[in-house]
C-alpha cells in the first residue's frame, strides 16, 4: 500500500507540486498583507497591492522552476506577461462565474467559490504546462531525436580495477557519442576530480565510512539522480540493484540489471556456509539466513524490466531464479577496446599466470599443489598471481609450506594493461574456477595470445572450446590439471594452435556488438514507456 501510494504521488508529482506551490503562494500573500498592514502600519489597500505583487512573483517562479522544471532564461519576460494575463483572466472569470452561480443558479457562495477555484486551477495548470512553460521544441526532428537520460548505478568504477570497472571505463562515453545523456553513481575510494564535479557526470560515494552511512548516502544520491533519468542501468545486485528495485517501487522508474554473477551464492560460499556449486545452489533449500539472501536476489532480478546476462549460462540461471525469458537478453563482454597490446613473447622459464579474486571458488590452493609437483621435474617453473582477496594470507602460507617461495610472484590488484604485460610473457593462463559467469580474464588472456587452461563450468565453455581454442579440465581435479599443464608446457605446436584459434573465437566478443545490443535494449524499454 505504501509503495502504491508513493508511486502514484511520484507519477502525479507535477500536479502535487502545482498544489503545493499554490499553497505556498497563498501563505506568502497573507503573510505579506499582515506584515505590511499590522506590523508596518501601511494602508490596507496599498498593502494588498504589494502583497499581490509579491504573491505573483512567488507563484511565477515556483511554477516555472519547480513545478514545470523550466530553467530557461530567454523567455522569462514573455512568460511573466502571459502568466499575468492568465491571472487577470482568472479574476474576470471568477467574478463572472460567481455572479452566474450565486445570483442566477442560487448556489451557496462558499460552494460556488470552491467549484470555481477547482475549475480555474485545472485551466491554469493546463495553460501553464502547454503554453507558458512548455519546453518542447517546435522542431519535429528534434522531438524525434529526444536525448534519453540514463543513470548508470554501479559499485565499481575507474580507477578501480576488474572486469566491471574496465567495461565502465568506456561505456558511458560511447553512449554519449550515440546521443544519450549519461550520469554515473558509484562507490569509490577515489574522490571526484574537478571535471566530474563541474559537469556532474560521475557521483562518487566514499567507501571508507560506516556501512549504514555509505548506503544512506548512495541511496539518497541515486534517488535524486533517478528523478532526472529516463532509465536506471544497474551493474550489481547488492546494494545497487536493490536500490534500483526500491526506487522502482516508490516511483515506477524502470531499471535494467546487468547479471554477471549470483551474489547470494558468492556470499554464502565466501562465508563457508555452503560447498555446493552454483547450479546445485539454485535447487536446494538452506538455512533461513541463506534463503533470505536467495529471496532478496530473486526479487531484484525478477522485478527488473530487463536483465542483461553476460552468458547463456547465466541467462539459464536467471530463469531458474524466476526471471521470465522475455525479459532476458544475452550480451557478451568485450575486450577489444584497449588499443595496442603488448607483443606476445614466450618466456625462457615455464610460466603460469592466474588472474582473478583470491576467493575459495577460484581454486588457487590446488594450483599451488600442482605447481609444487611439477617443480620436481621443472624446478624453475613460475606462477604469476594477479589479484587479491580474502584467501591471500592463507595461500601465501600454503605456498611457503610447499617450498614455492621463489616460484610464486604475488602482484596484488593490477590494471588490465598491467595484466596484459604479464600475460604477454607467460606460457599458460590457468583458471581453476568453480564459478564463472563469463570469464573476463580468459578473454583478456586469449586476446594477448597466451594459451588458456580453465574449467568446464559456468560460461567458460562459451569462450573456450576444448582442444580447439583452449583446454578444459574438471574443477579441482589435481591429476587432470597436472597432466594438462605438463602436456601444454611440453608441446609448443599445440599451444600455438590453441592460441591462434582463440583469436578467431574473440570475434564473438566485440565491443561494437556489445554496445549496439545494449543500446537496443535501452531504446526498446524506453520506447515501450
Amino acid at each position: 500500500m505504501v509503495f502504491f501510494v508513493s508511486r502514484q504521488l511520484y507519477k502525479n508529482r507535477r500536479i502535487l507540486k502545482f498544489i503545493i506551490s499554490g499553497g505556498i503562494t497563498a501563505v506568502v500573500g497573507l503573510s505579506l498583507l499582515y506584515a505590511l498592514t499590522d506590523l508596518l502600519g501601511l494602508w490596507y489597500l496599498f498593502s494588498a497591492v504589494l502583497a499581490f505583487i509579491g504573491s505573483f512573483f512567488c507563484s511565477f517562479f515556483l511554477q516555472k522552476l519547480w513545478t514545470f522544471g523550466d530553467k530557461s532564461q530567454g523567455r522569462v519576460y514573455r512568460q511573466m506577461s502571459l502568466y499575468m494575463l492568465v491571472a487577470l483572466m482568472n479574476l474576470v472569470f471568477n467574478t463572472a462565474l460567481m455572479y452566474l452561480f450565486v445570483d442566477i443558479f442560487g448556489i451557496w457562495y462558499v460552494l460556488a467559490q470552491a467549484i470555481i477555484d477547482v475549475v480555474l486551477a485545472i485551466g491554469s495548470f493546463l495553460i501553464y504546462g502547454s503554453v507558458i512553460f512548455n519546453q518542447k521544441t517546435s522542431s519535429s526532428v528534434a522531438s524525434e531525436k529526444r536525448v534519453l537520460k540514463i543513470l548508470i548505478a554501479t559499485g565499481i568504477y575507474p580507477p578501480d580495477v576488474g572486469g566491471p570497472a574496465t567495461l565502465l571505463s568506456r561505456l558511458p562515453e560511447d553512449l554519449r557519442r550515440r546521443d544519450f545523456d549519461i550520469k554515473v553513481i558509484t562507490y569509490s575510494d577515489a574522490p571526484s576530480d574537478k571535471l566530474e564535479k563541474t559537469a556532474g557526470l560521475v557521483w562518487r560515494v566514499a567507501r571508507r565510512q560506516p556501512a549504514w552511512l555509505r548506503y544512506a548516502k548512495y541511496f539518497w544520491r541515486m534517488w535524486r539522480l533517478a528523478h532526472w533519468a529516463d532509465l536506471v542501468y544497474a551493474t550489481d545486485l547488492y546494494s545497487v540493484g536493490n536500490f534500483a528495485r526500491l526506487i522502482k517501487k516508490l516511483t515506477g522508474k524502470k531499471y535494467i540489471l546487468r547479471f554477471a554473477g549470483d551474489s547470494a551464492w558468492e556470499n554464502a560460499t565466501a562465508k563457508g556456509w555452503i560447498e555446493d556449486d552454483l547450479v546445485q545452489f539454485q535447487a536446494k533449500k538452506y538455512s533461513r539466513q541463506i534463503e533470505q539472501l536467495k529471496s532478496k536476489r530473486q526479487k531484484i532480478l525478477a522485478e527488473a524490466d530487463k536483465v542483461i546476462a553476460v552468458s547463456n549460462f547465466l541467462a539459464g540461471i536467471a530463469q531458474q531464479i524466476g526471471v521470465s525469458s522475455d525479459r532476458i537478453n544475452v550480451i557478451y563482454n568485450a575486450v577489444d577496446f584497449f588499443g595496442d597490446l603488448p607483443l606476445y613473447r614466450a618466456p625462457a622459464k615455464p610460466t603460469l599466470v592466474f588472474s582473478g579474486r583470491l576467493v575459495p571458488w577460484k581454486g588457487v590452493a590446488m594450483l599451488l599443489e600442482v605447481v609444487a609437483k611439477i617443480k620436481i621435474k621443472q624446478p624453475d617453473i613460475l606462477l604469476e598471481i594477479l589479484g587479491d582477496g580474502s584467501e591471500r594470507a592463507s595461500l601465501e602460507k600454503l605456498a611457503n609450506k610447499l617450498g614455492l617461495k621463489d616460484n610464486v610472484n604475488w602482484h596484488g590488484r593490477v590494471s588490465e594493461r598491467e595484466s596484459h604485460q604479464v600475460f604477454a610473457r607467460s606460457t599458460l593462463f590457468v583458471l581453476n574456477t568453480n564459478y564463472e559467469g563469463l570469464p573476463y580474464s580468459v578473454l583478456n588472456a586469449m586476446q594477448v595470445g597466451v594459451t588458456v587452461i580453465t574449467t568446464s563450468v559456468g560460461g567458460n565453455p562459451e569462450v573456450v572450446e576444448h582442444g580447439v581454442s583452449g583446454w578444459l579440465v574438471p574443477y579441482n581435479n589435481e591429476s587432470a590439471w597436472q597432466e594438462a599443464i605438463e602436456r601444454l608446457l611440453n608441446d609448443k605446436v599445440l599451444r600455438d594452435k590453441l592460441a591462434q584459434n582463440a583469436k578467431k573465437t574473440l570475434e564473438k566478443f566485440k565491443w561494437q556488438e556489445m554496445l549496439d545490443k545494449t543500446i537496443a535494449v535501452i531504446k526498446g524499454l524506453c520506447r515501450k514507456e
